[in-house]
């Protein structure tokens, strides 16, 4: 559920910069992009978009699984390959032709499933890659419990993570405005487990928050687009956690080419492209937000010697990161009438006032200040 943030920056600068044309999208990209508006998840894509190797490299560079650089990384894109075909035969009775099932370069399984078309092959490999992603998610979970990590490590060491692409961002010329970031104080921990029906089972996806702030409406696909070429793997996206009132579906049809995705999202009453904020924040209040499950690279974080078998569960560890993003524009808007941020704490105080038996005031002007 998306929170406010106030203006506590870890990073917001706003020197001048030249600024310069964001890449154009690759089709990876900007079904990234939709993947994020929507809340969807991947296990229901019914194929990828990676032209070549390079683009499958540079996916497995984000997870921490780098084939170029370690010889493990390949042996453990072979070990999560033959995990997926053992189940897709064993629980679904699936059979796979041998080039298939003895794949010599997994990345091949990524290219292969991007063809065009609905040949058999690409099918099977669609079918491999989606139990590949779940196998990684298991065994990432697996992994972070395994060891002795502190929360408050994996947080601190996710906010480094981004705030080095967030110094990339700006340098390239990107047309930046401001990208800071805040961690929920235990207050405001506490204030939103109350003020959810979920109460204490309630997960807190925003712990860790980002704001991007672009300098005019039309970047913000192009910023999406670059977090998910640069620092997030797209199947990383929690689905469900996808919030957007700012961006219409014209616009979005417009900077990613989708009406076929478009459709398709709407058609199954998903329409998140307009979903709502928080039932705290007034009506006004327009932004983009999603939550990913972050991987960490675990062997960074103090007190944890390497492993010797990474290929067995890699070296990463996912830490839940929420992304907030508007225009500088819709950004000076949210702080003016109701959409304040005073009076939304104090609408979320009034909640938690009624759900422990007592009554306030109703809101004014002055609560929360």
């Amino acid at each position: 559920m998306l929170d406010r943030m106030r203006p506590d920056p870890l990073l917001l600068d706003e020197s001048e910069l030249p600024f310069s044309p964001p890449p154009a999208q690759s089709r990876l990209e900007k079904d990234a992009v939709l993947l994020a508006l929507s809340g969807g998840s991947v296990v229901d894509w019914s194929g990828v978009s990676f032209r070549n190797r390079e683009e499958v490299n540079n996916f497995l560079r984000l997870w921490h699984c780098d084939v170029e650089r370690h010889p493990w990384a390949q042996r453990r894109l072979s070990y999560i390959y033959n995990q997926a075909v053992v189940f897709l035969e064993e629980q679904l009775g699936l059979t796979f032709r041998s080039h298939i099932r003895r794949l010599s370069d997994v990345r091949d399984a990524f290219v292969g499933a991007s063809k065009k078309g609905f040949g058999r092959d690409r099918i099977q490999y669609c079918a491999i890659l989606k139990l590949m992603h779940v196998v990684n998610h298991l065994e990432m979970q697996e992994l972070r419990n395994s060891l002795p990590i502190r929360e408050v490590d994996l947080l601190e060491r996710a906010n480094l993570q981004v705030l080095a692409k967030a110094e990339e961002m700006r340098a390239c010329g990107f047309p930046l405005r401001a990208f800071y970031g805040n961690r929920k104080a235990r207050p405001s921990v506490i204030s939103k487990l109350l003020a959810k029906r979920e109460a204490t089972a309630a997960p807190i996806f925003d712990k860790l928050r980002f704001r991007l702030v672009t300098e005019r409406r039309e970047h913000l696909v192009d910023a999406i687009a670059w977090l998910f070429r640069n620092l997030i793997p797209f199947p990383a996206i929690i689905p469900g956690e996808s919030h957007n009132n700012l961006l219409d579906r014209d616009e979005v049809l417009r900077a990613t080419d989708a009406m076929p995705e478009l459709d398709r999202i709407l058609s199954r009453g998903v329409d998140s492209l307009r979903a709502p904020a928080n039932g705290y924040s007034g009506a006004s209040y327009r932004v983009v937000n999603f939550v990913v499950d972050l991987p960490i690279r675990v062997y960074d974080l103090p007190g944890i010697p390497p492993s010797s078998h990474p290929e067995v569960l890699g070296e990463a560890v996912p830490i839940m990161v929420e992304f907030q993003l508007l225009d500088a524009e819709t950004d000076v808007q949210n702080e003016q009438g109701e959409s304040r941020h005073d009076l939304y704490k104090a609408r979320q105080i009034e909640a938690v006032y009624s759900r422990l038996g007592r009554s306030i005031p109703r809101l004014s002007r002055g609560i929360g200040r």
